[in-house]
């Protein structure tokens, strides 16, 4: 990769890292941010990470990971069905808000 696509890429990267999630839904420890994309032909799409939190004892700071214990199976599997759901269905509201824009 050349310096200047390493520099672009860089450049994207962080602008990507600065946007804030379009919705975000937690559960416990377990969070899941869910974005909004688009790729580089200009398809939109959501999307999701999924983050643990944690607060350190002795400092009182608060942390973020993405490693997880055994004990957060099932607030994994509600933030994961929680936001795979969200996407379906604001997928499906943006399609009918397209269709009554055409029909129009």
């Amino acid at each position: 990769m050349s310096e200047q696509s390493e520099a672009t890429g860089k450049k994207k990267e962080a602008d990507f890292e600065n946007m804030d999630p379009v919705h975000v839904i937690r559960k416990g420890a377990i969070a899941a941010s869910i974005w909004q994309r688009q790729s580089p032909s200009g398809f939109a799409y959501y999307d999701y990470s999924i983050s643990r939190s944690s607060k350190s004892m002795s400092s009182d700071k608060t942390g973020y990971s993405k490693n997880y214990f055994e004990t957060n199976q099932l607030d994994l599997i509600e933030v994961i069905q929680r936001a795979s759901g969200w996407i379906v269905e604001r997928r499906e509201l943006e399609k009918k808000l397209a269709q009554n824009i055409l029909a129009a």
